[in-house]
């Protein structure tokens, strides 16, 4: 565990410097550049982040772990120093972009080794809570580094945050340097350019071929369409109905992180020992749908309040569902593409909720909403009422890394490529 305790550390601290980066860099934009040049930035980044996810996660897999860690957040801590001194001596868009695309392609490789790392430095009886531990400690460092950057802006200035947000680079530079030397990857054999192609792509391929993994990719596509765009859309809506202070919105971000993590301490540990998957399952997406059609029906203060906890809680556990089995089910060396595209998946669910919540939202308000939540329950319903391998896949926590030899056998060869 102290292995795991290492990394859990450095993933804290990369976390809450991505908060703060992502809270400061597009208010500099806008304070001196346009709403345009932040959709540019935001676009680019994005864009880089797929590519960097999937091109680079087959030759990760034939490095060390840990050696690629230390390398991505050297990396990290130089972009983060040039962040600062871009903003700070003369503000150029094209200039921050260039420094951001580069730390974007770091944090693409980190990412997918992150996803990875519980299911590799525990034991088999510790995998479980092991990610259930570091889903607790993300959601947390995602609160804290918003946090901790409009503190510093409002105390200083936003390139103060920026040089904040460098120093904790450093720390986790120092904190990455310590960990122990992984296992060395065996390299793959050399390809040609169809083989290689294939080779990068195997992680997208395998999402849909794996009948448990082509559930939990398309549920958890449902999922963060019906969560991701909630908290920053539904929440100033409702306090701009009910005349707040811009000031709350703070308030009802935190509410929501700690339900998720009540969810994730209370109601998982339940769900994950219960032998009736598919029951807990649909209960839960029906938990979160009322919740959410109360939220954006709420008329009252409290019950937003409540119903964002509620939420935040259902939403956390759903996610966690099946994430240490399906890290377990494959062999280390298709990992971290498995792991790239399911990153990969998630952002593209994330940009169509923006657009889908901000469509809705904009023209037919909360009964629009409403209907979207309503109709994303019913698709995961009926979804989940026709497949049934998944819930003898998510019974099984003993044997799930057997669970393909001995289910889908002919799928064996296509996992050691």
């Amino acid at each position: 565990m102290g292995v795991f305790r290492q990394y859990l550390c450095l993933e804290a601290l990369m976390g809450i410097y991505l908060g703060s980066w992502n809270a400061t860099v597009p208010l500099i934009i806008i304070e001196r550049g346009t709403l345009l040049e932040l959709a540019a930035y935001e676009m680019a980044l994005a864009v880089v982040a797929v590519v960097a996810m999937v091109g680079l996660a087959g030759r990760v897999e034939t490095l060390r772990r840990s050696t690629v860690l230390k390398v991505a957040c050297a990396v990290i801590l130089v972009t983060a120093g040039l962040r600062y001194l871009a903003v700070s001596l003369s503000y150029s868009i094209e200039g921050l972009t260039l420094i951001d695309v580069v730390a974007v392609a770091a944090f693409g490789v980190i990412q997918s080794l992150f996803a990875v790392y519980p299911a590799e430095t525990v034991g088999k009886a510790q995998i479980e809570q092991a990610f259930r531990t570091r889903r607790i400690v993300v959601t947390l460092s995602r609160v804290l580094g918003p946090l901790l950057a409009g503190g510093v802006i409002a105390l200083a200035s936003p390139p103060v945050a920026l040089l904040v947000a460098a120093i904790l680079s450093a720390v986790a530079l120092a904190v990455a340097a310590a960990l122990p030397g992984s296992a060395q990857r065996q390299p793959g054999a050399t390809l040609t350019s169809k083989g290689r192609l294939r080779h990068l792509l195997l992680g997208i391929k395998l999402k849909w071929v794996l009948p448990p993994e082509r559930f939990l990719t398309f549920s958890g596509f449902l999922l963060s369409l019906a969560v991701t765009a909630t908290v920053p859309m539904l929440v100033p809506k409702q306090i701009q109905a009910h005349a707040l202070a811009e000031g709350s919105v703070g308030l009802f971000n935190a509410l929501f992180a700690a339900g998720a993590v009540a969810g994730l301490f209370f109601v998982s540990p339940r769900v994950a020992r219960g032998q009736h998957p598919r029951r807990h399952y649909l209960a839960l997406w029906a938990l979160l749908t009322v919740s959410l059609c109360a939220c954006a029906l709420s008329v009252e203060i409290w019950q937003l309040a409540a119903c964002l906890f509620v939420a935040g809680a259902a939403s956390a556990v759903l996610s966690l569902v099946g994430l240490d089995k399906r890290t377990v089910s494959v062999p280390p060396g298709v990992r971290i593409r498995l792991t790239s595209a399911t990153l990969v998946a998630t952002q593209l669910a994330n940009s169509a909720a923006y657009l889908l919540m901000g469509v809705v939202a904009s023209r037919w308000d909360a009964v629009g909403l409403v209907s979207v939540y309503v109709t994303v329950f019913v698709v995961m319903l009926l979804y989940a009422l026709r497949s049934r391998p998944i819930w003898g896949f998510l019974r099984r926590t003993a044997i799930a890394e057997r669970y393909y030899p001995e289910h889908y056998p002919h799928l064996a060869s296509l996992m050691r490529a």
